[in-house]
């Protein structure tokens, strides 16, 4: 069981991280993870992306709404629109089968990046986790996003394990 929560307390001023609720609020949604997906695939897989991405999408969209993975969306936005969007699941450890925090989707608009909010999202992530008496928090990232990569470096992550892909 989760704790479901309208809002996330966000520890920096002129921004609110609030459920995602709407029509609009989910489109919104899905066009980051969209947008987060692309970043972290290789270019020949971005170049091929039209034959996949929708139905990834159509996936992401049914866990939003029901799915085994209990979770929560929220927007990020300032007071004049949306400039990101945090998904936060309960999984468990792949080695410890504990439950763990899952942070399954973070996202910024390109022109707000740089001003700490990714950080603060992580901050809000961990906080939600603590909020569901979770000890630890997951996550994927892919290994061509070196923006997430470094951000997630700085902010005290560290690898757990490593997936590797070969095209034949």
């Amino acid at each position: 069981m989760i704790i479901r929560m309208n809002e996330i307390p966000f520890p920096l001023k002129g921004y609110t991280l609030t459920k995602i609720k709407k029509n609009d609020d989910v489109s919104y949604f899905l066009s980051c993870i969209k947008e987060t997906i692309l970043s972290s695939v290789s270019s020949i897989e971005k170049n091929l992306s039209s034959l996949w991405i929708d139905d990834i999408i159509s996936v992401v969209s049914c866990k939003l709404s029901k799915g085994p993975m209990l979770n929560e969306a929220f927007k990020l936005s300032n007071e004049a629109r949306n400039i990101g969007i945090l998904w936060m699941g309960k999984s468990r450890d792949q080695y410890t089968c504990d439950d763990t925090g899952y942070l399954l989707g973070i996202f910024i608009e390109k022109n707000e990046r740089r001003k700490g909010l990714g950080q603060a999202l992580l901050d809000s992530a961990e906080l939600w986790c603590k909020l569901n008496s979770l000890v630890s928090i997951t996550l994927n990232v892919g290994a061509h996003n070196k923006e997430a990569l470094n951000l997630y470096s700085s902010a005290g992550y560290e690898p757990q394990s490593t997936i590797m892909k070969k095209f034949i």
